[in-house]
């Protein structure tokens, strides 16, 4: 069955998953398109050079986003076998994430949230990693300096931050001040090169408006897209049922695990409350959903008993998937 192939972890999966994505993005080398950015969400200062590939070649920025999404996917399963939250070595987290963003037709296209999504695993494998560590000020700091060297490629990167702090107190039995103040020298660290181009190239009013249209340019990217709709019913539905699952499991689980799972929870919950309260902030904030969830559905499909509703519910998604690609 499709659910034992895909949770296997065999070597083959190298080859299969960047096999997939050459599949179902097909749109993205056969018929390639820039994204509509609305004014200022390509012109965070280091997203610039690759605005300007993409508008250029088109072709050029999907290749990139491609190789952007198959590095998450690897990243995604570094990150199970290096902490083990999900107790056995699996490839299933990555070919979820390969499904869960190919069903975003609309986000084949070269964006900064990629880019963002690839910081914000960076800097939680630093916090992770701060877990029984003593020593854990190259965590504190190297994690803030991710997310602030994220933001200046998708600025909505930076709401993330507090997610820091509190990681380092749920991760850490004593945190100390330097966990705290570490995080926010490396996350200034980006920002202040980055106002120092500005104030340099006597540009400052322009970074200015760039952060303002990333606040209040008004997206509905829902309104009249039932396709879309369905396909977010699906995995809010997916969702549920992973969250009542790892809440039945979570007594079972290694104290580590409980608390790198609690850390997903914030990422998905810090996600889903900047896109309801930002007006800028749109579908593309699915991509760096997708992480915790890839994560939740996994751990549910692996240890639930009824294999066969598991591999009904992979089915169903690979058909809504696939479906996605030809609406």
């Amino acid at each position: 069955m499709i659910l034992r192939y895909i949770k296997s972890n065999q070597a083959y999966h190298f080859f299969t998953i960047p096999l997939v994505v050459l599949i179902l993005w097909f749109r993205a080398y056969l018929q390639p398109e820039s994204f509509p950015f609305f004014e200022g969400e390509n012109q965070m200062l280091f997203f610039r050079p690759f605005a300007q590939l993409a508008q250029q070649s088109p072709l050029a920025g999907n290749l990139l986003t491609i190789a952007l999404t198959l590095a998450l996917a690897f990243i995604i399963l570094r990150l199970n076998t290096a902490y083990s939250f999900i107790r056995i070595r699996t490839f299933l987290p990555s070919n979820i994430f390969i499904l869960i963003v190919s069903g975003l037709v609309t986000m084949h296209s070269l964006h900064p949230v990629y880019f963002g999504a690839l910081f914000l695993l960076l800097a939680i494998n630093r916090i992770f990693g701060a877990y029984e560590n003593k020593k854990a000020n190259s965590n504190a700091f190297d994690s803030g300096f991710f997310i602030g060297l994220g933001s200046l490629f998708y600025f909505h990167l930076i709401f993330f931050f507090p997610i820091v702090w509190i990681g380092f107190i749920l991760i850490r039995k004593n945190p100390e001040w330097r966990n705290f103040v570490l995080p926010l020298i490396g996350i200034c660290i980006p920002w202040l090169y980055g106002f120092s181009y500005y104030f340099m190239t006597d540009t400052l009013p322009e970074l200015g408006h760039t952060i303002q249209q990333n606040f209040l340019t008004s997206n509905q990217f829902l309104q009249g897209n039932i396709n879309f709709q369905v396909y977010l019913g699906l995995l809010v539905f997916l969702t549920l049922l992973g969250s009542f699952f790892l809440l039945a499991q979570i007594d079972e689980k290694k104290v580590s695990s409980r608390k790198y799972f609690q850390i997903f929870f914030l990422i998905f919950l810090f996600a889903g409350i900047i896109l309801l309260l930002v007006p800028a902030v749109s579908q593309e904030i699915l991509v760096i959903m997708a992480i915790p969830l890839t994560f939740l559905f996994s751990n549910y499909l692996i240890f639930m008993r009824m294999q066969f509703w598991g591999n009904l519910f992979v089915y169903i998604l690979i058909a809504m998937v696939i479906y996605m690609q030809f609406v």
